[in-house]
């Protein structure tokens, strides 16, 4: 995988990039080092882990990279060092100067390092981030594949939080003002309106840096929320994520400054919302509610959630807060209203979050007609395992032997094909042989493969027969290698059967024979044989 790396750089001190070539694309990689632990990373691969596995190959590649530099020590020849000594400063600012003309990272790197020494300018950021933002060139079908990464932004961030930890407050202001502006301006050039879901991240890092700058003692507070109030409202900001970050921000510095004047603002901002019941109603909304939980005053949050119960999510927040207090009329009220209101909505036809509300209640009452409507409900398109348990217990022994029978033939009703939510209930009732028998009646290598726990410790032998019989099918229709591969999960799941480990075996041989020619699956058999010592 290190041979993948395209790139790898240290763009600034203890903070470097790689470009690596991944499944889905280049991926664009960032670490930035705290001594020789990594501290911020980002990388726009597309996995859902976090982190993801190029950081750990990354700074293994940054280690072995930092290691090689110190082993290698000064190249033999003329050393840099003594040529710039030699030289003279007119002749190194030339130099300099030259190279910047033509070379722009060079530039980025020149403003980067020397434009706080220009104070007397308060506008030179902008000027420094607009310009270089105007000069980005994007692949378009990179951000398509992989998202994008803005470098001047991330330098400039980066810049920001220096001065952070210098306590240079001043300039760190400065330079997210000069980012949040630019980047508005410039984002509001674009002509492709899809780039924002790609670039998202960058519409509130400079707010977390300054959320950070707020709570400091040294800051005046009120030059931060005056920024808000005169900068949030321009039509730059509309729509974007930017226009939620200042009110989070102004947040964080009215309970300090005025908190008056930031509510008539929300106020403000809910009058010229025509849906009082739209997502950017409950944002406002729920602006007002944070502040009030921020400034310990909750019955004030109340209040405005009883107002607004027009949002679902206050109403079920209002009804969580009866259901606690044990106000279940009240409770049911507000949600019978909104599950009334939900049936004319021919969409929303299966039970929800709401019909839990309802069965939470009923099971705190003790209604047992109602625990079995609403846990039936819940159970009658597909199986749900906690909500088969409720409904089951609302049966004595007897009645439920008539009730299991009446809810597989539910499942099964206008189908011959094999449906998990018999297989589903089968396990949850413990019966083994009856799952085994449908598992054969509709067999597959993946049905037996998800199933076969249930019954294999009673039935190890027809489990045993019927894996062999649908996993010989399985590899006689498949080739591939990703096929070859499942193939040995499932003799794995074989071998933990009794008596697997010596029909894995035969099969294993057997495959061998059989698809000789196939030298990816032999390949794939013979590592798994190695790694199960058979």
């Amino acid at each position: 995988m290190m041979d993948d790396i395209i790139e790898l750089r240290e763009t600034s001190p203890d903070n470097w990039q790689a470009k690596y070539q991944g499944n889905y694309g280049v991926y664009t990689i960032k670490i930035a080092l705290n001594g020789n632990q990594i501290g911020r990373f980002s990388c726009t691969c597309p996995s859902s882990g976090y982190p993801c596995k190029h950081i750990g190959m990354i700074k293994a590649a940054i280690d072995e990279r930092i290691a090689e530099n110190q082993t290698t020590g000064e190249a033999e020849g003329i050393r840099i060092e003594e040529l710039l000594q030699e030289a003279s400063q007119n002749e190194l600012y030339d130099f300099i100067l030259r190279l910047a003309t033509y070379n722009p990272e060079l530039r980025d790197a020149v403003l980067l390092e020397f434009a706080y020494k220009k104070k007397a300018d308060k506008k030179r950021y902008s000027l420094i981030v607009g310009q270089a933002l105007r000069n980005l060139y994007l692949d378009y079908q990179e951000y398509y594949e992989t998202g994008v990464t803005i470098d001047v932004l991330d330098q400039w961030l980066e810049k920001a939080r220096t001065y952070v930890e210098q306590k240079d407050y001043a300039e760190g202001i400065l330079i997210c003002k000069a980012c949040i502006e630019e980047f508005a301006a410039w984002l509001e050039e674009q002509a492709d309106s899809n780039l924002i879901d790609y670039i998202d991240h960058y519409q509130s890092m400079p707010f977390q840096i300054l959320k950070d700058i707020a709570v400091n003692a040294a800051v005046n507070p009120e030059e931060l929320f005056d920024y808000c109030v005169s900068e949030m409202l321009k039509e730059k900001y509309a729509g974007t994520t930017m226009f939620n970050q200042f009110n989070k921000l102004l947040m964080c510095v009215a309970e300090k400054v005025n908190p008056d004047t930031f509510i008539a603002l929300q106020d403000t901002l809910l009058s010229e919302v025509e849906n009082k019941s739209s997502y950017e109603a409950a944002r406002i909304v729920q602006r007002k509610i944070d502040f009030y939980r921020k400034s310990d005053e909750p019955e004030k949050a109340w209040k405005i959630i009883e107002e607004n119960i027009q949002i679902a999510s206050f109403r079920k927040e209002l009804a969580e807060k009866y259901i606690a207090e044990e106000k279940f009329t009240n409770a049911k009220k507000l949600i019978q209203d909104y599950i009334a209101g939900r049936q004319l909505d021919t969409y929303q036809n299966v039970p929800d979050a709401w019909d839990a509300l309802s069965l939470d209640i009923a099971q705190k009452e003790g209604d047992v007609p109602a625990i079995r409507k609403v846990s039936c409900a819940f159970i009658e398109q597909r199986f749900e395992t906690k909500y088969f348990h409720i409904y089951k217990e609302t049966f004595s022994a007897d009645e439920w032997a008539r009730a299991l029978e009446d809810l597989i033939r539910h499942y099964e009703k206008n189908s011959n094909y094999f449906n998990d939510s018999v297989a589903d209930v089968l396990v949850a009732e413990q019966a083994a042989e009856r799952l085994l028998n449908y598992i054969e009646k509709h067999l597959t290598v993946n049905h037996i493969a998800e199933y076969y726990t249930a019954f294999a410790a009673a039935f190890p032998e027809k489990t045993l027969a019927l894996f062999e019989h649908a996993l010989d099918r399985y590899t006689e229709e498949n080739v591939g290698r990703t096929y070859y591969e499942r193939i040995a999960g499932f003799l794995k799941n074989m071998i933990g059967i009794t008596g697997g480990a010596a029909l894995v075996t035969t099969i294993v041989n057997r495959y061998k024979v059989r698809y000789k020619n196939r030298r990816a699956l032999i390949e794939v058999l013979t590592r798994f044989c190695k790694d199960n010592h058979l």
